[in-house]
């Protein structure tokens, strides 16, 4: 069955053309935004409820007069968005770890030993340095994690130079040592794996002051990754241990460029599989924390937030049966893909 593409592409279409799809504009398709209240309206209206205005209803108002259509239309955008954002995260970390430990495991790799002092020195002088002088500029977490990553990024890059340069006349900074990358990567993903992922969110975001959906996205995404890096690892050393890849490293193929070009490409098909489960996941932790009022602002409308009404008016049966058959068709498409996968 294709309805699943057909779905995920109408919301994505959907999510696009929110702005013009509902707007204050008797022209528009929902001539109202989501954000609009009207306490002096009609409140917990059911479907096809009129306005003062003229304009109608087509799927009633919540507690504070706001239209559930266009309550819709914008938590549709909000669980794109959540969707695709932390998807991208969770590849941006899941991928190289777990490609680079499914590939190489713990006697592939060989870095020199300039390579491996300038990270750690990296990592111990940049993370000291950014507690010392930058965490009192980061304005979020999105910031914080950003000069935390510039601090020890340079830090490690100034250390790799002055070492290679030193590197040329002490030879014991040139010789090769194996890294244990494979029973690192596994090590990380069992330590961000045992704390379960909604109690890690619910911590995190009833610490932050300003509620924000990025922050959302960038829990979700720095908790996600480790299904990803799972899966791919898994899947290379498979791939690994095949005739083609032995008969490209015999004919001189580097390790690196057998990685990325030869072995990683015959992945991707699998790893589709998990990405659609891993968005599906993603839009109901988002619809979950909005149900519970955290971390999600109070004016944002979503899906959950509107179910959350719901239950303080179980009469408006409006406001749970709508966003709750979107979101259950969402995560059912998504799971319809991976089946399909």
């Amino acid at each position: 069955m294709r309805w699943a593409y057909a779905y995920l592409a109408l919301l994505l279409v959907v999510a696009v053309l929110a702005p013009w799809l509902a707007t204050n504009s008797e022209s528009a398709p929902i001539p109202f935004r989501a954000e609009t209240t009207a306490l002096t309206g009609p409140r917990y209206a059911p479907p096809g409820t009129l306005a003062p205005d003229g304009r109608r209803h087509y799927l009633g108002t919540d507690r504070l007069g706001r239209d559930t259509a266009a309550g819709l239309v914008a938590g549709t955008r909000v669980a794109v968005l959540v969707g695709a954002g932390s998807l991208v995260l969770a590849l941006l970390i899941g991928v190289p770890l777990g490609a680079v430990a499914g590939f190489f495991g713990d006697g592939g790799m060989h870095l020199p030993r300039a390579g491996l002092i300038a990270l750690m020195l990296g990592a111990l002088v940049g993370s000291a340095y950014f507690w010392g002088s930058l965490v009192g500029l980061a304005e979020g977490p999105v910031h914080w994690l950003t000069f935390w990553v510039c601090s020890v990024g340079v830090v490690a890059a100034v250390s790799w130079l002055l070492l290679r340069a030193v590197g040329r006349w002490v030879t014991s900074l040139r010789k090769p040592v194996g890294v244990p990358v494979d029973r690192l990567v596994v090590l990380l993903i069992e330590l961000v794996s045992s704390i379960p992922g909604l109690v890690i969110l619910i911590a995190v975001l009833s610490l932050v002051r300003v509620p924000s959906l990025w922050l959302v996205v960038l829990i979700i995404g720095l908790i996600g990754w480790t299904s990803i890096a799972r899966f791919l690892r898994a899947e290379l050393l498979r791939i690994r241990e095949l005739p083609y890849i032995a008969a490209a490293r015999i004919t001189g193929v580097g390790e690196w460029r057998l990685l990325w070009r030869h072995a990683l490409p015959n992945a991707v098909g699998p790893l589709v599989v998990v990405a659609a489960f891993f968005v599906g996941s993603s839009i109901l932790a988002e619809a979950m924390l909005s149900f519970l009022g955290v971390g999600v602002p109070a004016d944002q409308v979503t899906w959950g937030s509107m179910l959350q009404q719901s239950r303080a008016r179980p009469e408006a049966w409006w406001l749970a049966v709508f966003p709750g058959l979107l979101l259950t068709l969402t995560v059912l498409a998504c799971n319809r893909l991976r089946r399909e996968g």
